[in-house]
């Protein structure tokens, strides 16, 4: 039972995202060509980047659905529970990765002051450590 509400909740959450995501970019985009409103370069270019960073967002909530469903549902180990919460906390990181940024340059170098280079590496740290998730969580045997 307590898996079905996991995999409803997060189902109902990816379906409302989606659906205000692809509303705002019709919106967009019907602003955007309507000659009234004077937009004559970039149309439609908001609605695509609205489309952009929807999937982003379902992205991460199914990065998140497949965290809850472990802790959740899943036989827990010590190392994949790291793993999993390591994995979640670097997205965390990558999304504060202004503020992190910013007290990098200012306490450790002015290298840090361009954000792209805090960001690349904390993503691959977060990718590796997902594929490693992943991959321990289809290899084992329920």
């Amino acid at each position: 039972m307590k898996k079905k509400i996991v995999i409803g909740a997060f189902l109902l959450l990816v379906l409302i995202t989606a659906i205000f995501f692809i509303v705002g970019a019709v919106d967009s985009y019907n602003y955007d060509m309507d000659p009234a409103n004077g937009v004559d370069i970039l149309e439609g270019v908001g609605a695509a980047i609205l489309i952009v960073i929807g999937g982003i967002v379902i992205l991460c909530e199914s990065d998140l659905f497949f965290t809850v469903y472990y802790f959740l549902v899943k036989p827990k180990t010590l190392p994949k529970s790291i793993l999993m919460t390591l994995s979640q906390l670097m997205l965390l990181t990558v999304i504060f990765s202004e503020d992190l940024a910013k007290f990098l340059s200012q306490y450790v170098s002015d290298v840090f002051k361009e954000e792209i280079i805090v960001i690349f590496p904390i993503f691959f740290f977060y990718v590796i450590l997902r594929f490693i998730c992943v991959s321990i969580c289809f290899l084992e045997k329920d």
